[in-house]
């Protein structure tokens, strides 16, 4: 279990990292994901367990359907928008102004072309990394800093 931010998560791992911004998962049904960033040495949160957050670092909004859509506070440039369910999808704003769609289950990682099947990210790995052009990584490893906020209990 980990718990930072006054938050709790028992089961989780980080399937997704875009802009600084770590996506958690936690299995449920549908699956809870959050996103927060670090900041400081503290987590701020964007989206906690399928729900926007107020923060000072971007604008979160939650349609009436339940898709979470993230901007930047200043100049509100589109970050991404997630819409939570059995498979969980996520759309990336790119540089270019285009976006990039990513899917998370239980069993996969899809970004792009790319799709990661049934593989096991511990506590200091993330799964994929999203660069702001659409380029993507496999398995790249947390900062220090964010490993003390997820391990920490």
């Amino acid at each position: 279990m980990a718990r930072f931010g006054g938050n709790e998560f028992t089961q989780f791992s980080v399937p997704l990292v875009f802009r600084g911004r770590y996506f958690v998962l936690e299995p449920g049904t549908p699956p809870l994901l959050s996103v927060f960033l670090e900041e400081g040495g503290a987590s701020v949160f964007e989206v906690l367990k399928n729900e926007p957050m107020q923060n000072p670092l971007s604008e979160v909004t939650k349609s009436p359907v339940g898709i979470v859509t993230v901007a930047e506070s200043r100049g509100g440039r589109f970050l991404y928008k997630v819409r939570p369910g059995s498979e969980t999808s996520i759309a990336f704003g790119r540089i270019d102004g285009g976006e990039l769609a990513a899917r998370i289950s239980d069993t996969s990682i899809q970004v792009g072309g790319i799709t990661v099947k049934n593989s096991v990210f511990n506590g200091v790995m993330a799964g994929v990394v999203v660069d702001d052009d659409g380029g993507v990584a496999i398995g790249a490893p947390l900062p220090p800093a964010v490993v003390k906020l997820l391990t920490s209990s």
